[in-house]
């Protein structure tokens, strides 16, 4: 049989004595490949309950189980000859009777197993773990599974509860370092599912200084007298009455200083100083001051005493620039992490009163469950006897701490008692430029 490169390659790739990591880029049959190699791993003689595959989603886990069954009820109804011609397709090229035997009973296999095959999503296998070994783990035997809606719900619920008691305060300051384009609702899930990143809770302000390169006794207060200097503010408002009588790019700068506080400017005023004596964010300089060059050069001429005390207040306003930025970000940051202290407890409590875990919970309490030294051995003992070939499909989806469930699982393949003659495999297939990481 003559085959094209691309079709010789799948059958390579899904070759089931072999363990792969696969590249592949999207349409170039990736599904195909990771159902031929379940199929052969059956026909190799692997029993169901032995394979585990993982997908990324629900939805590509139900394809690949549609997919397989229709190969291998296909398989039960065709004649020896055209069943030949299918498996030959697979790679299959020399097969006895008793194997073609076997490819006709694999549906009925298939269907017959408890529990069903194993394709599943990396969150459904950490739920079956964690049910099946509930005390080893630390959860209720019959915890719940809480799906996005469901913590959304229990979200609104705690923020509800903050704000009308203690810890409304730090809700406001954190609601109040919020752009236009935030949204609180998905911000609080985000801190929710990244709860690992605030362990240390609170950071000390000096710390959180320190991240942002910035000096431990720096204010904004301290940056607006470092820019604003004596007679700054009458400049400026000399500056505005001579623009507005120039030309449309120098009024457009007027209406701009208009909205300047003279009377007690703060950083507010000094981002709004940087939108009109700084370059734009795609200039060949960026955000550097626009000195020789604002105002425009007939107004320079007839301003010429304005024009060094000007100039000299730009090169302040682009030096302070970075650490105006980075003092907001820091207390962003601040509020942030005083929010998570306080939120995150009442958000774990919750949870726990409700029997629930979510998807981040499912991935990290099978995490602790194989990392636990009095138990991990055990437990993976036990799993070891049922699972000999894991497949990954989206492998550029996988996250790390994912990534640390299935090598703990793999681990045993080649080490202790899982070192045993059986072939045992792992196959991984993903597209890096396709990653969301």
């Amino acid at each position: 049989m003559s085959l094209d490169p691309a079709t010789a390659r799948q059958i390579q790739a899904s070759q089931p004595t072999r363990s792969t990591w696969l590249a592949a880029n999207a349409g170039s049959g990736k599904t195909r490949v990771l159902t031929n190699r379940v199929a052969r791993l059956l026909l190799s003689g692997a029993r169901p309950e032995q394979i585990l595959c993982l997908t990324y989603t629900k939805a590509a886990a139900a394809e690949m189980q549609n997919r397989l069954f229709r190969t291998l009820g296909g398989w039960a109804m065709l004649p020896d000859s055209a069943l030949r011609q299918a498996l030959g397709t697979l790679g299959e090229a020399t097969l006895t009777p008793g194997q073609l035997r076997r490819a006709r009973t694999l549906f009925a296999c298939a269907i017959e197993t408890p529990g069903g095959l194993q394709i599943q999503t990396i969150h459904a296998f950490c739920a079956r773990l964690l049910r099946r070994f509930p005390l080893e783990a630390g959860v209720s035997p019959q915890f719940e599974e809480m799906d996005d809606q469901a913590a959304a719900r229990l979200t609104h619920q705690v923020i509800h509860h903050m704000a009308e008691g203690k810890q409304a305060p730090l809700l406001d300051g954190f609601a109040a370092q919020l752009s236009g384009e935030d949204s609180l609702g998905n911000l609080i899930l985000q801190v929710a599912k990244n709860r690992e990143a605030f362990q240390q809770l609170p950071l000390p302000w000096p710390q959180v200084l320190e991240i942002f390169s910035l000096p431990p006794a720096i204010t904004e207060q301290a940056l607006v007298d470092q820019v604003f200097q004596p007679g700054d503010l009458e400049l400026l408002a000399q500056l505005r009455a001579k623009l507005e009588g120039s030309s449309t790019r120098d009024q457009s700068a007027a209406k701009k200083l208009a909205s300047l506080a003279i009377a007690n400017p703060t950083v507010a005023d000094m981002a709004l100083l940087e939108g009109v004596v700084l370059t734009g964010a795609t200039s060949r300089k960026p955000y550097a001051a626009k000195t020789g060059v604002f105002p425009t050069k007939a107004l320079r001429k007839t301003i010429p005493s304005l024009i060094p005390p000007l100039e000299a207040l730009m090169v302040r306003v682009e030096q302070a620039r970075p650490q105006r930025l980075g003092l907001a970000a820091a207390r962003r940051s601040m509020a942030l992490h005083q929010f998570a202290a306080a939120f995150l407890p009442i958000y774990a409590h919750e949870k726990q009163r409700r029997g629930w875990l979510d998807f981040d919970d499912l991935i990290q309490t099978s995490r602790f469950l194989l990392r636990d030294s009095s138990v991990a051995d055990w437990v993976l003992f036990r799993l070891d006897r049922g699972v000999d070939h894991i497949l990954v499909d989206e492998a550029q989806d996988t996250s790390p701490k994912q990534w640390d469930v299935i090598e703990k699982l793999t681990q045993e393949f080649s080490s202790g008692e899982g070192a045993r003659d059986l072939q045992r495999t792992i196959f991984v297939v993903g597209d890096k430029k396709q990653s969301i990481y």
